[in-house]
């Protein structure tokens, strides 16, 4: 049971103000003396009088979260719930539940420091100018916008480091180990040929999960506990509880705090513990209890759309694949966005006087990879691209380059070589499932490998229960 050892009015009478807090990394005390470490004292040159530095909230291994960072984190992910449209639960179920994912977080990027993942500092800056033209702005509108919202650039750039680390990591240790059969392949095609005879395929489900989860060496009173807490969440529900209120307080699953929302689904790509029971269900109704190695899942069908099968809507679309080369100009310190665009400008200059694109790519750009092939990218399909490289390729004409565009990896200049109707080809629908399937195991992957993370860390929890209002 975690015990309370600090002052947690004094921690919601900051939270106001926690965007601007800054605070200082703090390595945890040797494990031994942990149960009586709470918060640090100094004594000053000039004065023998106890200075409080800051509290110590959970310990991780031996790393330390303090309170000065949960209060920053839970401003942080206060503003985005509000930017999202979000409904903020309130205080005491917000805290526990940003601090347990701190410390999941915490677990995670101190397995990626033992393996080597890192992140520098140029590839970080290119992503959140692309977040910030993702958002119709520059990256100076974008920080203005941030504070203007009550969160420093600070701290969104830190968390935007850690996520990225800590998807590499997770690429690393799970998603790229995940293997997908033909016999798998060829039972999805089946299953999706049924669902097309029957009217099915084209329908999404809004769906949303509970999940109370378990540890992965659970004992019988671990699943006991674990199935008398579903239970009640359960008939909580049936009462008339709201599922989004009841996910953010007690559900175990990552998108807690989104109240459970998974989004618009289709069948195949639902969790597959949860497709029979979805497709069964009506809008609205509540699911029984699903068990799992997980733990205890609820899911709710908030509502589906689509229409059954018709001659308008089972028209095969062509799927069109496109053979493109590019050379890109990273931002950077020195290189801003004027420059990247003014040197493409004079590439795409020097091409049309008749120069050589695949020269001029090895030359310049600073996609090394394809650089060495003359930018040559190879054949894509709709979705492999990011959102602007493919917006621009697919209305850029055969033969021509276009004009400099801007994505979040940086400037870059296209050409189209050729294209070619994919619709029927076996293998792309082959390798179209496997990506499929690729992501549904990796989703249920991941959360079995964070909780095993955690469970493998020692953690130690120094903050308890928190009022319902500051």
């Amino acid at each position: 049971m975690p015990r309370l050892t600090l002052s947690i009015t004094t921690l919601l009478l900051s939270l106001a103000s926690a965007h601007a807090l800054a605070a200082e990394p703090v390595k945890a005390p040797a494990k031994a003396a942990t149960k009586a470490a709470t918060s640090a004292v100094a004594i000053t040159p000039a004065s023998t009088t106890p200075v409080a530095l800051d509290r110590i909230v959970a310990i991780v291994n031996d790393d330390v979260i303090t309170e000065r960072e949960l209060l920053r984190q839970m401003a942080l992910v206060s503003n985005q719930l509000r930017a999202n449209k979000r409904p903020l639960p309130p205080t005491d179920v917000l805290l526990p539940q940003v601090l347990d994912q701190m410390v999941t977080q915490l677990a995670e990027l101190q397995l990626a420091k033992r393996a080597g993942v890192t992140l520098d500092d140029m590839s970080l800056d290119n992503t959140l100018r692309g977040i910030a033209n993702d958002n119709g702005m520059s990256v100076e509108q974008f920080r203005e916008a941030l504070a203007k919202e009550g969160t420093s650039w600070g701290d969104f750039r830190e968390q935007i480091r850690r996520e990225i680390i800590i998807n590499r990591v997770q690429k690393r240790e799970v998603i790229d180990r995940i293997q997908i059969s033909d016999k798998e392949i060829d039972d999805a095609l089946n299953v999706k040929r049924g669902q097309q005879k029957s009217g099915q395929a084209n329908m999404e489900y809004h769906v949303r999960q509970i999940l109370i989860a378990l540890p992965e060496s659970a004992t019988p009173e671990d699943i006991a506990k674990a199935r008398s807490k579903a239970e009640n969440t359960l008939q909580a529900l049936r009462n008339g509880g709201d599922f989004a209120a009841l996910a953010a307080s007690v559900s175990g699953a990552r998108d807690a705090l989104e109240g459970g929302d998974l989004g618009w689904r289709s069948a195949d790509n639902l969790p597959s513990i949860y497709t029979e029971a979805v497709m069964s269900m009506q809008p609205g109704q509540v699911s029984e209890l699903i068990r799992s190695p997980s733990g205890f899942h609820i899911v709710q069908l908030e509502e589906t759309r689509g229409a059954a099968a018709n001659a308008a809507n089972t028209q095969e679309v062509k799927l069109i694949e496109t053979h493109a080369r590019h050379i890109l100009i990273q931002t950077s310190d020195v290189v801003n966005d004027d420059e990247a665009r003014r040197r493409l400008e004079d590439i795409r200059q020097r091409l049309a006087k008749g120069e050589d694109f695949a020269t001029l790519a090895k030359t310049y750009s600073n996609d090394k990879g394809s650089a060495e092939r003359g930018g040559d990218l190879g054949w894509a399909r709709p979705g492999m691209m990011v959102e602007e490289f493919e917006r621009v390729m697919s209305s850029t004409p055969k033969g021509q380059v276009s004009a400099p565009f801007r994505s979040q990896f940086g400037w870059h200049i296209l050409e189209v070589l050729e294209t070619r109707d994919a619709s029927g080809n076996i293998e792309f629908l082959r390798q179209q499932t496997r990506e499929g399937l690729t992501r549904r195991r990796a989703e249920e992957e991941l959360e079995r490998w964070q909780r095993r993370i955690r469970d493998e860390a020692y953690v130690e929890i120094l903050l308890g229960a928190a009022p319902s209002k500051p």
